[in-house]
Parts: C-alpha cells; sequence; structure tokens
C-alpha cells in the first residue's frame, strides 16, 4: 500500500461509507445544472465553480476510497491466509510429537506421553499468536467421584508471562460451567470474546479478552481439557479453534492407545471418565 493511500485512505474509506462523496458529487451535478437559471447574477458564478470542484474531488476521493479498500480486503485476505496456515503448522508438530509416542514402550513412551502435553499447550498458544496464552490440564477423579482439574501445563507467547496453576476442584465449585463443558461434545465449545457475560469471568481483571476451551476426551471418556487466551478480542478465529479442537484429539488419542481399550472400556461403563 502507498504511503498516499496508508495516510489518508482511513478518513477516506470513512467518507465513503458515511455517503459524503455520494451527496457531494450529487449536490455539485445539481448546482451545476440549475446553477445559471438560479444564480444567473455573474456574482455567483463562484459558487457554481465551487460545487462543480467539490463534485471533482468527491468522484476523486471515492476512486481512491474504492482502491483502498480493495487494498485492505487483499491484505486482510493474505493474513487470514497465512494465519490458517500457521495454525496448520502447529497441528502438524503436534501430529509428529503424537507419531513418537506409538514407536515406544513402558516408561519411555509414558515420558514421551507428558511431554506432548507440554508440546501441546505450546503449539495451541503458537497457533493464535502474540499474546496467547495455552494450558492444558490433566483430570482427575476423587474418591467420591467428583473432578478436579490440575497439573497445568502452559504455552505462552509473545507478551504472555502468566502462568496460573490454581485447580478446578468440583467438590468447591459444582456450579462451573466447566464441567458442563467436559460433560458435552468437543465440539460444542464456542469462543468467548469480552464483554461476553461468561461464569466466573471477570474481564476486567483478566490478562486476555478471548478464549476458547475445549474438552480432552474420547466418546464420552473425559480425559482433561486445553484451553487457550489472547489479549486481544477476535484473535481466536476459525482456523484456530479447529487446529485447538484437533490438538487436543490428538492428546486424546494418545491417551487412549496407551491405556488400552479395556481400561478405556471399564472406565466409560463406570462413570464415563478416566484419569490421565
Amino acid at each position: 500500500m502507498g504511503a498516499f493511500l496508508h495516510a489518508v485512505g482511513p478518513l477516506l474509506s470513512k467518507l465513503k461509507r458515511f455517503q459524503v462523496f455520494t451527496l457531494t458529487t450529487f449536490v455539485g451535478a445539481v448546482v451545476a445544472v440549475f446553477g445559471p437559471l438560479i444564480w444567473a447574477d455573474p456574482g455567483w458564478h463562484w459558487v457554481r465553480v465551487l460545487a462543480g470542484v467539490a463534485a471533482a474531488v468527491a468522484i476523486l476521493g471515492d476512486k481512491f476510497a474504492d482502491r483502498y479498500d480493495q487494498k485492505v480486503s487483499t491484505l486482510k485476505f493474505l493474513e487470514s491466509e497465512r494465519s490458517a496456515e500457521k495454525a496448520i503448522d502447529d497441528l502438524n508438530v503436534v501430529l509428529s510429537e503424537a507419531i513418537e509416542v506409538a514407536f515406544l514402550t513402558g516408561r519411555a513412551r509414558d515420558e514421551q506421553a507428558k511431554a506432548l502435553r507440554r508440546t501441546v499447550a505450546r503449539q495451541a498458544a503458537s497457533a493464535v499468536g502474540d499474546g496467547s496464552r495455552a494450558t492444558y490440564y490433566t483430570m482427575r477423579r476423587e474418591g467420591g467421584g467428583q473432578r478436579i482439574l490440575d497439573s497445568a501445563v502452559h504455552g505462552t507467547e509473545h507478551g504472555r508471562y502468566d502462568r496460573p496453576d490454581r485447580p478446578f476442584v468440583e467438590r468447591e465449585d459444582p456450579q462451573n460451567t466447566i464441567w458442563t463443558l467436559l460433560d458435552r461434545a468437543d465440539e460444542e465449545p464456542e469462543v468467548c470474546n469480552a464483554p461476553d457475560e461468561v461464569y466466573g469471568v471477570d474481564w476486567k481483571k483478566k490478562k486476555y479478552d478471548t478464549f476458547y476451551t475445549v474438552p480432552v476426551k474420547a466418546k464420552s471418556v473425559q480425559l482433561g481439557l486445553l484451553s487457550v487466551n489472547n489479549a486481544s478480542a477476535g484473535a481466536i478465529g476459525g482456523p484456530q479453534r479447529a487446529a485447538v479442537l484437533a490438538m487436543a484429539r490428538t492428546m486424546a488419542l494418545v491417551i487412549t492407545v496407551i491405556k488400552g481399550p479395556t481400561s478405556m472400556n471399564s472406565q466409560q461403563a463406570r462413570h464415563g471418565n478416566v484419569s490421565s
């Protein structure tokens, strides 16, 4: 985008949206046609000239506004394409690490699965970009069957250094909507943006203005939780949402393979949950 368009383009685009150029052109044309009849006195000649100049400038401004809007649309498309490609690249990193688990056994496999949690958190934050933090929570149950999400593993991008370690305990906060989220299908959660009303979220006290939280589960068997947030509302788009969901499902697949069908079926029959 040229320096001129970069400088005046936003103003021209706004004037166009408010129909300023269209109205100016219309008024200028009317004055040019009817001016000689209304202002026949030569002393009013300057009015007709001014109206004609204003109409010409409005036409030119409208053309520049069109040019600016086209440039912005192209840049937005290219940025969206780049962002989608980046999200897929981050997903591929997770998939590559997950494949490594399939070639290991015993303690080495368990350690690789733990490392994969860190990879998932790191790449989920990377997929959204600067100002992001992603957190992977492991889920376990207490003796009475109530759930706990803890052992938080974080991934942060430039501008974010916060790494909260407060667990979610169903016994202490059974009304928290996070438990309902775990119970429902993993594709159901939506991206939340400030100032949406969200249980337990005071946007003024948060370091982020948008977040997306997805359960890590295999069928009805709940394994954990993956959440990513960003400092700017609207930063989590469709490609990022899809990539984060795929990362959560990849993690669920790895845990399922490690646990094996006997354990998974047993846990599903008991309460649809297994410690990860």
